[in-house]
C-alpha cells in the first residue's frame, strides 16, 4: 500500500478517457506539485510531455518517475523560461524529441507572498520575472510552430486570489495571475483563426501530494512567505466557510486543464474556469 492510498487526499480524479494519443504537450513548473499532476494527467491520455523547470534535477526526476508510471516518452527541460531566448530553446526541444507541440500548460510561477511595502527591489523584479515573462515568453515561443499546424492549445494556470482580493498576492496574484487572464483573452482573440485556443485555469489552495515534490522541493521559501504571512493565510481560508470546505486534490486542476487542452474543446477560447470549490464564484 503507498503512502497515498494509506492517507488518501479526498478528490482524486481517476482518468477514463484517452484524448491525447499522437499528441505532445509541454508543462512549465512541472518538477513538484500541481505541475507534476497536470502532466501526469496528459501523460496518462497518451501524450508525450516534456516537463520545464528552473530547477532541472527535479524536473530531470519527475520525468523518469512520470515515463515510468505512465510508459509515455517524457522529457526534461532545466532553464529560466522568463530570459530570452529560453522558451525557444524548450519549444525546440520539444519539436526535436517529439515532432509536434500540441499544447502548452503555463503553469511556471513565482510564488512570491508578502505585503507590498515589504518588497525589496530585487523580489519585485523576480516576481515580475517569473509570474509575466515566463507566460509571455512561452506563448510567443510555441505559437509559430501551432500557427503552422493550424492545431493548438494554450492552457494559463491562474490563481483565485486577484478575484477574491485575498491579501499577501499583490505581485502572485494581482499583477501575475491577474493580467494573465487579460492575456488569455487578447491572445485568444488573435490566433483562434489558426485553430489555436487560450484558455485560463484558476485552483485557490492545492493539497501537497507528498510523492509530488521532486528533489529542492522542501517546505516554501520564507524569505518568499514569510511565517506571519502564512499564519495570517491559513487563518484567512480557515474562516472562509462557504463552497466545497477542502483544498483541491492536484489531479482536480488537471482533470480541468487536461480537458481545455484537449481537442475536445475545440470551441472554447478566451475563457476563464475557477477550479476552487466555490471560493470565487462566477
Amino acid at each position: 500500500m503507498t503512502d497515498n492510498q494509506a492517507n488518501p487526499i479526498p478528490g482524486e480524479v481517476q482518468v477514463e478517457c484517452q484524448r491525447f494519443r499522437g499528441r505532445a504537450a509541454i508543462v512549465t513548473g512541472a518538477a513538484k506539485g500541481v505541475g507534476v499532476a497536470i502532466a501526469r494527467r496528459l501523460a496518462q491520455e497518451g501524450a508525450d510531455v516534456l516537463l520545464a523547470d528552473i530547477n532541472k534535477d527535479g524536473a530531470a526526476y519527475s520525468a523518469r518517475k512520470l515515463s515510468e508510471e505512465t510508459g509515455r516518452h517524457v522529457e526534461a527541460f532545466g532553464g529560466d523560461l522568463s530570459q530570452p531566448g529560453v522558451a525557444e530553446d524548450m519549444v525546440q526541444r520539444a519539436l526535436d524529441k517529439f515532432g509536434r507541440v500540441d499544447a502548452l500548460v503555463n503553469n511556471a510561477a513565482a510564488l512570491i507572498r508578502m505585503r507590498l511595502v515589504d518588497f525589496t527591489e530585487e523580489l519585485l523584479q523576480l516576481a515580475v520575472n517569473g509570474n509575466m515573462w515566463t507566460t509571455l515568453r512561452c506563448s510567443r515561443a510555441v505559437l509559430p510552430t501551432m500557427t503552422a499546424q493550424h492545431y493548438g492549445r494554450i492552457v494559463n494556470i491562474g490563481g483565485e486570489a486577484w478575484r477574491t482580493g485575498t491579501p499577501f498576492h499583490t505581485l502572485l496574484g494581482g499583477v501575475g495571475k491577474g493580467s494573465m487572464i487579460g492575456l488569455t483573452a487578447t491572445i485568444a482573440g488573435e490566433v483562434g483563426e489558426h485553430g489555436i485556443t487560450v484558455n485560463c485555469v484558476s485552483p485557490s489552495a492545492i493539497a501537497v501530494v507528498p510523492s509530488d515534490q521532486g528533489p529542492g522541493s522542501g517546505a516554501l521559501n520564507p524569505v518568499w512567505n514569510p511565517p506571519d504571512v502564512a499564519n495570517e493565510l491559513a487563518r484567512i481560508a480557515a474562516s472562509r466557510a462557504y463552497g466545497i470546505p477542502r483544498s483541491a486534490h492536484p489531479s482536480e486542476i488537471a482533470a480541468a486543464v487536461a480537458f481545455l487542452a484537449s481537442s475536445e474543446a475545440s470551441f472554447v477560447t478566451g475563457q476563464h474556469i475557477g477550479v476552487s470549490g466555490g471560493r470565487a464564484m462566477l
